[in-house]
């Protein structure tokens, strides 16, 4: 059984991806803005985990480029592996169980993640935005 999942720091002209849980979802965030993650599922590699989780949740075709760094999440206790991503176009919508979806400036960020999302990145990502 795999038990590692995904996080997608999708990047267009300078700006990055977020998205927001349904108020309603049972997963942790329900209601906050996030950066994009995905359970890795079977014998996908991080790489399909990733191409997958974002054309879900953003219905957006993207390039995975470098790994970022890695972190082990505090509530399912699974390795998510953090990796930057690229978007050829700005168009997103949102899916799967997000009610809502935008970029963000990168130098926002900070600002526009909840305290509960950040405190979940490893410090690669913390450095990646600063």
């Amino acid at each position: 059984m795999v038990n590692r999942a995904v996080a997608a720091v999708v990047n267009y002209e300078g700006k990055i991806l977020l998205g927001k849980k349904r108020k309603d979802s049972p997963k942790v965030l329900a209601g906050e803005w996030h950066i994009p993650g995905e359970t890795v599922e079977g014998n996908e590699s991080d790489e399909e985990a990733l191409l997958r989780g974002v054309l879900e949740e953003a219905n957006l075709k993207i390039k995975v480029g470098r790994y970022l760094g890695s972190g082990i999440s505090p509530t399912s206790q699974r390795e998510v592996r953090w990796y930057e991503c690229f978007s050829e176009t700005e168009e997103i919508d949102p899916g799967s169980d997000l009610e809502d979806i935008k970029w963000v400036s990168r130098s926002e960020i900070l600002n526009s993640c909840g305290p509960e999302e950040i405190e979940r990145w490893p410090p690669e990502i913390l450095e990646y935005f600063k």
